[in-house]
């Protein structure tokens, strides 16, 4: 009987798993297909085709905050000519967090299957690496459109994979042991990618990360993290010494960037309010700042920094929409950290896990666009959907 029911638990997970695959490969067939199957599942077995969290308080408050994100940039298209389409592009885009709330059912087997998820797809973008080793001057870039791009989705992902290693050491040794090399090489790509940006997002959440293990007073994960980290370093200066230092010397004045962010705040200047319209950046950049780029980069759709793109095009307006849901998130997730610490929840440590990949993706959209993109936007809310899932177990056990 134990064996059935381990074994039908197992089906219920299958659409779950190929949801997060769906996400971290960006896949919106995979992602349909996990819908179908979550559908065949709850009718085999007599159960609810709405997961838990849909009803909870939790879920409801974050659908406000998404709510007002998305309506303070829908408020000024008719004052700037924004592209509507373009908007709800962006909000199909959030998807994933609806299909979370549908068919997860939050619990330790959950925060696993989502563990496996991320490494599969880590696994699928090293393997479309080695497929298409693609280097862009000294850059590795893969079949991704730029190096940053891949840096990005990798630095997003690294969090989860590295609590799902300190969660597990114990009693999946050859899991983990796996999921470490798989994250060790991962690092790699990521370094040999030779953006600074994810270099110094990676950082800081790293450190994060460091402290929260320390408070955790886990001081055998200190050490395997700092090994990972050591490791990868030692592997990139041997197979390409010339990366880092290249990259980090860099004169900031060459980099492209510093053109187009003040283009950007030359166009916060003019249009503080309700900004340029939705989906403009890119066609106003080309008339006015184009041509004057010292450094003549062509077809720009961004200045290189998610807020500063929020202000350009949505004015103030939704710059304050988009700090709103920032502001909330952080306050419920260190809120929710702090009382699954406390009780010693089983939501603790993948609170801090998913929570650090939210704040990655707003550490790198510092100096990146990549926010905007389908892939990244997928990733971004299956992980605040498995962080409301870590609010919803902790409350439960509460």
């Amino acid at each position: 009987m134990e064996s059935l029911l381990h074994r039908s638990n197992g089906i219920q997970q299958i659409p779950f798993l190929l949801l997060v695959i769906s996400c971290g490969i960006s896949s919106g067939t995979l992602m349909i297909i996990a819908l179908m199957l979550h559908i065949a599942v709850c009718y085999r077995n007599n159960t609810s085709f709405w997961g838990p969290i849909v009803s909870s308080r939790v879920f409801r408050h974050s659908l406000v905050f998404i709510a007002i994100f998305f309506g303070c940039s829908l408020l000024t298209i008719p004052f700037n000519d924004g592209n509507i389409v373009q908007l709800f592009k962006y909000m199909e885009r959030a998807i994933p967090l609806l299909l979370v709330a549908i068919i997860a059912r939050p619990d330790e087997m959950t925060f696993r299957i989502a563990w496996y998820g991320v490494l599969i797809s880590l696994l699928f973008i090293l393997l479309s690496v080695v497929q298409y080793p693609i280097w862009s001057g000294h850059r590795l870039c893969g079949p991704f459109s730029s190096p940053n791009t891949l840096a990005g989705l990798i630095v997003v992902m690294i969090p989860v994979a590295l609590f799902g290693i300190i969660r597990y050491r114990k009693d999946s040794f050859y899991q983990v042991l796996l999921a470490t090399f798989l994250t060790l090489i991962s690092i790699v790509v990521m370094l040999c990618t030779g953006s600074r940006n994810a270099y110094g997002t990676f950082g800081l959440s790293f450190l994060l990360l460091l402290w929260f293990v320390y408070r955790y007073h886990d001081l055998i994960s200190l050490r395997i993290m700092g090994i990972i980290t050591v490791l990868s370093v030692i592997v990139v200066v041997s197979i390409a010494p010339g990366i880092l230092t290249q990259r980090l010397d860099r004169n900031s004045q060459q980099d492209g960037r510093v053109y187009l962010m003040q283009s950007g705040l030359q166009l916060v200047e003019e249009h503080p309010i309700i900004g340029i319209g939705v989906g403009n950046w890119g066609k106003v950049y080309k008339e006015r700042f184009e041509e004057d780029n010292p450094n003549h980069e062509k077809n720009i759709q961004s200045p290189h920094n998610i807020y500063l793109h929020i202000f350009n095009e949505t004015g103030i307006i939704g710059l304050l929409g988009f700090l709103t849901l920032i502001i909330y998130q952080i306050k419920l997730l260190y809120a929710s950290i702090c009382q699954s610490y406390r009780m010693n929840s089983r939501a603790f440590p993948w609170s801090i896990g998913f929570g650090l990949s939210i704040i990655s993706v707003y550490l790198f959209g510092l100096l990146d666009y990549d926010f905007f993109s389908r892939h990244m936007m997928h990733i971004y809310w299956l992980m605040w959907g498995m962080c409301l899932c870590t609010v919803y177990v902790a409350n439960k056990e509460y």
